[in-house]
């Protein structure tokens, strides 16, 4: 990490103005990273119009080309960046989902494309709209967290499938607690590391110790039935006998007393008291005065923050025993676990800290020591390094050549007869690039080198130089060396035959590494070897779906990898019609550092005209020759 740090944007769907478990969690992150010398970027919906306005005069500025960046250099750390509100849309009878305006996305897009991020931190990835934005739109390294259990969204996510391809663009995933992990790994398997949600220990801290009286109960929640206040409120009607050593205050919502108050038992009136909805601020002293809080959730539940913010208060926990919360709550431990929707249950949980008042002594004793793993500077530490690890594989700007007079052209993906699926001559490739103005071409059969080696020995009769390549077959997908002088076995894994090709002291080139159509490397096996990586094919023009040009160019983006072009071409009428121009170069590593600073020329013909001509010479027979002249690309 460098003196100032990381630059990093934190994008939350959740409106920033309006209170939310997600958002408490990035502001406080947020708090400690800048803390810890980072540059970082708050992105979020907001009902803030005033703020919403000034997002997007800052965006027209951008389009406008008054400015270069969203953010001026000199101002503060950390920035915030409010690009529109969002709306509820009714997904199902259960399920509300998060919606963004176009002009909200829109903002986020100009945002992300000025802003030259070094990670970009999504929170809960695929609540619909910004961070389905982000991901097909993002020039950085992804971290993605998920927080709440998303069993609720499952049966969404399930029919988007779309989904699945943005999940395996993340450099790496994160869950609050195992069930989010285990739960949300149904739909999108991949390796997961869990990070627990923070818990500010200097603000959330033990009183005094506890005050003499009735054994003091505390529940704090949303108004939801699934937070399980009418359990509680049921489980009282068994303490009837103990009414006079218990009280419970209920807090969360301004509508519970109105919902809930019918179920309090009357030998508890007067006992049982509705504060409504309290603030932040507030809540440490609340948790304080408590004995015990009390959490009968019926599930599902994340890692429950509430329950740890007791903990670090001093109060004992007796909660429901749900995937999520056993995670934070050790039975018989630090805390009580009950079987979730049994009032009874609960009541005994409750009685058996009224027959025993030292119990809750030892079991918020042993929270105390329990919540230390949840101190937010461990846990900012944890997601530092997550950022320091995916950061890593973002290679730093190689530098600035001398630009020469005379640009050179070169197609760098070509095929000859030597490739099973092609019957192109090598005097023909050479003589037709020639024709079309190409000064350099690589010559790439399949698991191959000798057209290359051929056309090269020839090459100086036609004024073009040539590239010795090979377009490998490994067991994990398609992998082109470049500057070979012998040919590499196909059938090796991945990362063996960069190996191989590095042995060479070639240069390591992916080809169209997205389109779905070929064989290629799985997102995970292509960032696992990006380090090794040297340039990417980020326009092919044979490729039947322009999209998977697209998320090829946004990779090398990603990662600041330098980008090519290659017409992958099998017949003649195809050389050129995808290149590079570039300055000249005078081996391998100058060819990087060239190809850097290179440009992109695209001149795709009918993809259903040279499939054919492909298909017609390489089963019928024809001849090899195309017909017709084409402009040079200078």
């Amino acid at each position: 990490m460098g003196v100032m740090g990381h630059k990093i944007g934190i994008l939350t769907p959740f409106l920033w103005t309006t209170p939310s478990g997600v958002n408490r969690q990035v502001e406080a992150l947020v708090e400690r990273l800048t803390a810890r010398g980072h540059r970082v970027t708050v992105i979020a919906p907001s009902a803030d119009r005033l703020a919403v306005g000034e997002a997007q005069r800052r965006v027209q500025a951008v389009l406008n080309g008054e400015r270069p960046t969203v953010f001026l250099p000199d101002e503060p750390y950390p920035r915030f960046f409010f690009a529109g509100a969002t709306y509820a849309v009714r997904e199902s009878r259960s399920l509300k989902l998060i919606a963004a305006p176009a002009d909200l996305i829109a903002n986020i897009d100009v945002l992300l494309e000025a802003e030259d991020l070094d990670v970009l931190h999504l929170n809960e990835p695929f609540v619909p709209g910004l961070g389905w934005t982000a991901l097909r739109h993002a020039g950085c390294p992804l971290v993605a967290t998920f927080h709440a259990n998303p069993e609720r969204m499952a049966p969404f996510w399930a029919t988007r499938p779309q989904l699945r391809r943005l999940f395996d663009s993340l450099d790496a995933a994160v869950a609050s607690s195992r069930a989010t992990r285990d739960t949300a790994a149904l739909t999108f398997p991949g390796a997961y590391r869990v990070i627990p949600p923070g818990v500010d220990l200097q603000r959330f801290r033990a009183g005094d110790g506890r005050e003499p009286g009735p054994l003091r109960v505390l529940f704090a929640g949303v108004e939801s039935r699934r937070k399980g206040l009418g359990v509680l409120l049921r489980a009282l009607r068994y303490l009837d006998d103990r009414a006079a050593e218990l009280t419970l205050d209920v807090c969360g919502a301004d509508r519970q007393e109105r919902r809930y108050a019918r179920l309090v038992p009357p030998v508890f009136a007067g006992r049982v008291r509705f504060l409504g909805r309290v603030a932040d601020a507030a809540m440490p002293d609340l948790y304080r005065r408590a004995d015990v809080f009390c959490a009968p959730s019926l599930g599902p539940e994340t890692a429950g923050v509430a329950l740890l913010e007791a903990m670090a208060c001093g109060a004992a926990v007796v909660a429901s025993r749900l995937p999520g919360y056993d995670e934070v709550v050790y039975d018989g431990a630090d805390g009580l676990l009950v079987p979730p929707r049994r009032p009874r249950e609960l009541a005994a949980a409750l009685r058996r800290l009224l027959d025993d008042p030292a119990l809750a002594g030892r079991l918020a004793h042993e929270g105390l020591r329990t919540v230390r793993r949840y101190d937010w500077e461990r846990v900012a530490g944890e997601i530092e390094g997550v950022y320091e690890q995916v950061a890593g594989r973002r290679r730093q700007p190689l530098p600035r050549r001398r630009r020469q007079q005379r640009e050179l052209f070169a197609d760098f993906h070509i095929h000859t007869h030597h490739s099973k699926d092609c019957v192109m001559a090598v005097a023909e490739i050479l003589e037709r690039a020639r024709e079309v103005g190409l000064d350099v071409v690589a010559i790439t059969d399949h698991d191959s080198a000798a057209g290359g080696l051929e056309a090269r020995e020839i090459a100086d009769r036609y004024g073009v130089r040539v590239i010795v390549g090979e377009e490998v077959k490994t067991s994990e997908g398609e992998v082109i060396g470049l500057f070979l002088e012998r040919t590499i076995l196909g059938g090796m894994t991945f990362a063996e035959t960069i190996a191989a090709i590095r042995e060479q002291g070639a240069i390591v080139y992916v080809p169209h590494p997205f389109d779905r159509l070929h064989r290629i490397p799985s997102p995970q096996v292509l960032r696992a070897n990006v380090a090794d990586v040297d340039v990417l094919e980020v326009f092919n023009s044979r490729l039947a779906f322009p999209g998977f040009n697209e998320l090829a160019e946004r990779f090398a983006q990603r990662y600041r990898i330098p980008a090519a072009a290659g017409s992958d071409s099998h017949v003649l009428p195809g050389i050129g019609t995808a290149l590079c121009g570039i300055d000249d170069f005078s081996g391998p590593r100058d060819f990087v550092a060239a190809l850097a600073e290179s440009r992109i020329v695209r001149r795709p013909k009918s993809l259903i005209y040279l499939q054919s001509l492909k298909f017609i010479q390489t089963t019928i027979g024809g001849p090899s020759r195309g017909t017709g002249q084409e402009d040079s690309p200078a």
